[in-house]
């Protein structure tokens, strides 16, 4: 039978003659677990490493599988040569003992070299710490300067001293180091009218897109209704829905940058209920108060002043101390609120609040009679808000129409007066622009020195008036007059 040449493209048979390739050292580690038996410590000791040197090298294994392959393809093949189990990368023993096993010298050589390690990285700790104190000394802002001072100051205490102008002074590899403080003080009229200017910018910027999205939502929300299967309606009514829960978020935060919650302990009853003002028993239990702020606390506090810049003395208002007014409910400074409900005479007219004097005179000077009828005929600043609206226009000289009616409000009542003028040279401010401006907040520091020059004077006026507002008795009539009204029509 003639021989059969190989198949081409088949794997030549394995060769059993051939050696297997030598397999790679194993590198052998020795470590030496050392056990405490008081404190329990535990050290790892590498005490060997080693590579384990080449094996010899090893002869095929042919099985017989591979020897009838190798027959039946001919002689001179190489038979298939079993794969040489896979080798561990490292190998490493571990030995335990414990150091009352070993001997004096060993466990000093051992401790010493512990030892030796934590030294040189502690060194590498200090040089590090070292290193950014004096980036920071040389770099850094000048709160971060005074930060690092004042904590490398409780440490050591003699090294980091006052110059005799204040200013913070340390000495530094050989190097005297001087940090000059500079000065703070209140925001200046001109930068808290220009914080003040931007804030409404801003809101009214907001206020108008936040009314173009009502629009918007109002129209697509018609739209739904007219087809409710229609899910890209559905999709933008959700989505403008969501714009403009968005744009009040925004408007009500850039009104009131600071807002908290205020713990009063147990208070009166007369600061909670306002209708109850002669009520002086406590409530009985703490009451959680939602206050607010119109500034950010930095630009509500003041402002450091850059080097060589004097700090901001004798401001037109007063001095350093700033009396914000929040609200009339505001137990400190609520009676200096232009809402605040005490009857007084300006102009042949009686009014329920300085608010209401305001605009009701501006009104006056505008020759719409209609207008002042509606705003006579309510004691509340909020209906009075709502009945002015977005109607922007201002009387001829705004600042001065404040001054005059706060000048009859306070010259009219006594202890008012002694109240305006206990805040002794604190400059007025109005968180609360709802009701208030910058023109009503001077012109309560501008009566208040009136007052002081007059001290002594009884107060005047009041007494004679063509106009008044409706009084508490004919507004209560009113109201219960409305709700019978409306009860009977809808019956």
């Amino acid at each position: 039978m003639a021989e059969q040449p190989p198949k081409t493209g088949a794997v030549p048979p394995p060769n059993p003659a051939a050696p297997l390739p030598k397999p790679a050292a194993k590198k052998k580690t020795k470590t030496e677990v050392i056990v405490d038996p008081v404190t329990g410590t535990i050290r790892r000791v590498v005490v060997e490493d080693t590579a384990a040197p080449a094996a010899a090298p090893r002869t095929a294994i042919v099985t017989p599988a591979v020897a009838a392959a190798a027959a039946a393809a001919g002689a001179g093949a190489a038979p298939a040569v079993a794969a040489a189990p896979a080798e561990e990368e490292e190998e490493e023993t571990l030995v335990f003992t414990t150091l009352g096993e070993l001997s004096g010298e060993e466990r000093r050589a051992i401790l010493a070299r512990e030892q030796a390690a934590q030294e040189a990285e502690e060194k590498k700790r200090k040089a590090r710490k070292i290193k950014k104190e004096e980036e920071t000394f040389q770099t850094g802002t000048d709160v971060e300067k005074m930060k690092l001072f004042y904590r490398l100051k409780g440490k050591e205490p003699l090294k980091y001293v006052y110059s005799a102008e204040g200013n913070l002074v340390t000495q530094r590899e050989g190097k005297t180091i001087t940090i000059p403080l500079r000065a703070f003080s209140e925001l200046r009229p001109e930068e808290l009218e220009e914080i003040e200017t931007k804030q409404k910018d801003e809101i009214l910027d907001i206020e108008a897109r936040y009314v173009t999205k009502i629009k918007e939502l109002r129209d697509a929300y018609a739209d739904y209704i007219l087809d409710r299967e229609d899910t890209l309606l559905a999709d933008a009514v959700v989505r403008l829905n969501q714009e403009v829960r968005e744009l009040s978020v925004l408007r009500n935060t850039k009104m009131y940058p600071e807002r908290w919650i205020h713990l009063d302990e147990n208070p009166e009853i007369r600061s909670i209920l306002l209708n109850k003002p002669n009520e002086h028993r406590k409530m009985g239990y703490d009451v959680f108060l939602f206050k607010r702020l119109g500034l950010s606390r930095n630009d509500a506090v003041g402002h450091y002043r850059e080097h060589g810049e004097a700090a901001a003395a004798g401001q037109a208002g007063g001095g350093t101390v700033v009396l914000f007014i929040t609200s009339v409910d505001d137990p400190e400074t609520g009676m200096f609120h232009p809402t605040l409900e005490r009857e007084f005479v300006f102009n042949d007219t009686k009014y329920a609040s300085l608010y209401q004097a305001f605009e009701t005179e501006k009104f006056k000077e505008l020759d719409d009679e209609e207008m002042v009828d509606k705003l006579l005929g309510t004691r509340s600043a909020k209906t009075i808000k709502q009945l002015v609206g977005n109607d922007g226009r201002k009387p001829g000289n705004q600042a001065k129409l404040w001054e005059e009616i706060v000048e009859a409000f306070y010259t009219q009542f006594k202890d008012a007066a002694e109240d305006l003028k206990n805040t002794g040279s604190a400059r007025f401010h109005m968180m609360d622009k709802l009701f208030g401006s910058p023109e009503y907040a001077n012109a309560l520091a501008t009566v208040r020195t009136k007052l002081k020059e007059k001290d002594g004077e009884a107060p005047s006026g009041g007494d004679q008036y063509s106009q008044s507002v409706i009084s508490r008795d004919e507004q209560a009539k009113a109201k219960v007059g409305a709700i019978i009204h409306n009860f009977r029509r809808n019956g």
